[in-house]
C-alpha cells in the first residue's frame, strides 16, 4: 500500500524482479552522460528563513545538526514542524504522531506560489491506476495554480518504471525533476553526477531552512541521497516501521490467544487456529518473498530470531550479511517446521499477494506477513466493514528463545527525486516547488494535495473529515507523493480507535529497532547483481521451506551466492563505511 492508504496494483514479484534485471543490463550499457546545463553553482546567498516566518506557525524546537554520511558533508539541519498538535506525540525516536480527529483548521506552510510560470517537467511512478488527464482533473488544476507552473508529469506504471527510467536518463535532455527509486540501481550514480544539480549548496546544514518543509524531512532519509561526498535529490520519507505481522484479533481471541512470548507458543497458537475441514489455516505468505524469510516482509520472521538487519558489522569492521548467520538458518528451519506441521495457508505456494491480503480479511487463515501501510484501509478499516466485524491487529515483537526481542528499522526512504543541472535560479524554484508538496499534516497544502477540490473531489462527513469521492479517488493518485511528502503520522477517519492502538504498536517497535549499516553506502555490485542473486536465492529458499530440497544444501547456497557477488558486495560495503567514519 502507499502512503496514502491505498491499496496499489502490483505486479508479481518474481515478474518485477525479471524486468528489474533487464532494465539493470539497459542501464550499465550506458555511457556517462554530459552535464545537461552549468556545473554545480555556488552556495546561494546567506539568510535562511525560519519555518515560523514561511508557515506563520510555530515549529517544534530544531534537533542538533546532524553530521554528514560521507566525509565532511553535513546533511540538512533537522527542524520538525507541528502545526496541529497531535492526540498522541512522536518521539525523535521514530513514533509517528497520532491523531485522533482531523484538524478543524488548517494553516498555510508556504507563503507565496513557489513558481512563477512555464512548464516544469517530471518523470515519476504511479503505483495507483493513472489520475485523469489534466484538462480533466480539477485537482490537479488546483495544484498547478497553487504552484504557478504547468506541472506535466508523466507518470509511469511500476512494471515499466526501469526500462523508462533507463530510456530516460540515456536522454541528452533529461526531465526538469527525475524520481528514482533508489540509488541502488547501476548508472544512477553516474548519471547524478553528470546530469543533476549537486543540491549540497541549498539544502546542507542551515541553508535548509530556506525550504522549512523540507527541514521537516528527518537526517535518515537525507542520508541515503548522498552520492560522492554531495546530496543529489530531496527523499520521500517513510516510516521506521515496514514488515509486520497482521493478525485476525478476533480469531486470536475465540482461541483465548494474545500476544505471543516465544515461538514455541507462536507455534501453538497456529496450530489451534489451524481447521482445514473449516478451511482455515494459521498463517500464509508470499511465495515470491520465501513466505516472509525475505523482502520487506521479512521482519518479524528474522528479527524472531534475532536475524541482522540485512547486514551487521563485527568488531573488526568485517560486513556480514544476514543469510551467512545461525540466526537466519534459525529461522528457514522454524518455517520449515510451521510448514510441515501444516499451519501455512493451503495455496500458499500459488497465491499473489493482492489475493492474501483478501484471504487474511474473509479469515482464511489467522496471519500474514504484509507492509505498515496497509495497515487502516487493508485490514483495520474493511474488518469494520464486516458483518459481524473482524478485529486486525498487529503482533509485537518477541524472540523465539523468549529472551529480549529485536526489530528491523525500515530505511525510512521511499525514493528521491533528483534536478536536472541548470542555473541557481531554476534550482532554487525547484526546491521550491518540492518544499511546497512537502508540506506538513494540517496545511493547506498537503490537504489540497491530499483531497482535491470541495464537493468535486471531496465532501465532510459528519464530524468534518474529509471523505473522497468517486472522482476524487481518481483525481487524486497524481503521483505528488513520488515527488515529495511530508513525513507520515498516524490517523484514520473511519475510526479514530486505529490512530491510537497503531501508535501503542510503534511504541512497542521503536525501542528495540535497530538499523541497517549499509544504508546509504553505494556498492556498484550490489547493484548490478543483487537482483539475480535475489531471485535465485528467495527461489531456493521456497524449496527449503516446502521440503523439496534438504536444510543441509544451505550451505552450498550461501557459498554460491559469496563467489557470485556476494564477496564483493562485502567488499565495497566495508570500503564505503570505513570511508564515512
Amino acid at each position: 500500500m502507499d502512503a496514502s492508504g491505498r491499496t496499489p496494483r502490483r505486479l508479481p514479484r518474481r515478474a518485477l524482479l525479471r524486468q528489474t534485471v533487464s532494465a539493470l543490463g539497459f542501464l550499465a550499457s550506458i555511457p556517462l552522460l554530459a552535464a545537461c546545463g552549468s556545473a554545480a553553482p555556488a552556495a546561494p546567498a546567506a539568510g535562511a528563513t525560519s519555518p515560523a516566518s514561511a508557515s506563520g506557525a510555530t515549529p517544534a524546537a530544531a534537533a542538533p545538526p546532524t553530521g554528514g554520511s560521507a566525509g565532511k558533508l553535513t546533511l540538512p539541519t533537522y527542524v520538525p514542524i507541528e502545526l496541529v498538535t497531535p492526540d498522541l506525540p512522536g518521539t525523535a525516536a521514530g513514533v509517528d504522531p497520532a491523531y485522533l480527529t482531523f484538524p478543524k483548521a488548517l494553516v498555510k506552510s508556504v507563503s507565496e506560489a513557489p513558481s512563477h510560470g512555464g512548464d516544469v517537467d517530471v518523470f515519476t511512478r504511479v503505483i495507483l491506476a493513472a489520475p485523469p488527464a489534466v484538462e480533466a482533473n480539477q485537482a490537479w488544476q488546483a495544484v498547478n495554480r497553487a504552484i504557478g507552473a504547468n506541472m506535466k508529469l508523466n507518470m509511469v506504471p511500476t512494471a515499466e518504471y526501469n526500462t523508462k527510467l533507463a530510456t530516460t536518463i540515456a536522454s541528452t535532455d533529461i526531465p526538469d525533476m527525475v524520481f528514482l527509486s533508489s540509488l541502488q540501481i547501476l548508472g544512477i550514480p553516474q548519471f547524478l553526477q553528470k546530469a543533476c544539480a549537486d543540491l549540497t549548496p541549498y539544502v546542507a546544514g542551515d541553508a535548509v531552512k530556506d525550504y522549512p518543509n523540507l527541514a521537516n524531512i528527518p537526517p535518515i532519509a537525507w542520508k541515503q541521497t548522498v552520492y560522492n561526498n554531495g546530496i543529489y535529490g530531496v527523499p520521500i520519507p517513510r516510516p521506521y516501521v515496514q514488515g509486520i505481522w497482521y493478525v485476525n484479533q478476533s480469531r486470536f481471541e475465540s482461541i483465548g490467544a494474545g500476544q505471543p512470548k516465544d515461538g514455541a507458543e507462536f507455534k501453538q497458537i497456529l496450530q489451534q487456529l489451524t481447521n482445514p475441514s473449516a478451511s482455515q489455516w494459521g498463517i500464509s505468505g508470499d511465495a515470491s518473498y520465501a513466505f516472509g524469510l525475505t523482502g520487506i516482509t521479512s521482519v518479524p520472521q528474522l528479527a524472531m530470531f534475532r536475524a541482522p538487519n540485512n547486514w551487521k558489522v563485527d568488531s573488526s569492521g568485517k560486513f556480514i550479511k544476514d543469510i551467512e548467520t545461525d540466526e537466519f538458518k534459525a529461522a528457514l528451519a522454524y518455517t520449515r517446521d510451521l510448514w510441515a506441521s501444516g499451519v501455512f495457508y493451503a495455496d500458499a505456494l500459488t497465491t499473489t499477494s493482492s489475493e492474501n491480503k483478501l484471504n487474511l480479511v474473509a479469515g482464511r487463515f489467522a496471519v500474514y506477513p504484509d507492509g505498515w501501510f496497509s495497515y487502516p484501509a487493508e485490514y483495520w478499516d474493511r474488518g469494520l466493514k464486516l458483518n459481524p466485524p473482524v478485529k486486525f491487529r498487529t503482533l509485537h515483537p518477541f524472540s523465539n528463545d523468549g529472551g529480549a526481542p529485536i526489530w528491523h528499522q525500515y530505511q525510512a526512504f521511499n525514493g528521491m527525486t533528483a534536478i536536472k543541472q541548470g542555473s541557481p535560479e531554476r534550482i532554487k524554484e525547484m526546491l521550491r516547488i518540492l518544499n511546497y508538496l512537502a508540506a506538513p499534516f494540517g496545511s493547506e497544502e498537503a490537504f489540497l494535495l491530499e483531497f482535491g477540490v470541495k464537493d468535486v473531489d471531496y465532501t465532510l462527513d459528519a464530524n468534518g473529515n474529509p471523505v473522497l469521492t468517486a472522482q476524487g479517488q481518481a483525481d487524486t493518485t497524481v503521483s505528488w507523493r513520488y515527488m515529495a511528502q511530508r513525513p507520515q503520522i498516524l490517523f484514520d477517519a473511519n475510526d479514530p480507535e486505529f490512530a491510537r492502538v497503531a501508535h501503542a504498536d510503534e511504541e512497542t517497535i521503536i525501542p528495540v529497532i535497530i538499523p541497517d549499516p549499509s544504508l546509504g553506502l553505494i556498492s556498484t555490485t550490489n547493484q548490478s547483481k543483487s537482483g539475480v542473486l535475489l531471485k535465485n536465492f528467495t527461489d531456493a529458499l521456497v524449496d527449503f521451506v516446502v521440503g523439496r530440497r534438504p536444510l543441509s544444501d544451505y550451505d552450498s547456497l550461501v557459498s554460491d551466492w559469496r563467489s557470485n557477488g556476494g564477496e564483493q558486495m562485502r567488499t565495497e560495503f566495508q570500503q564505503a563505511y570505513a570511508a564515512q567514519a
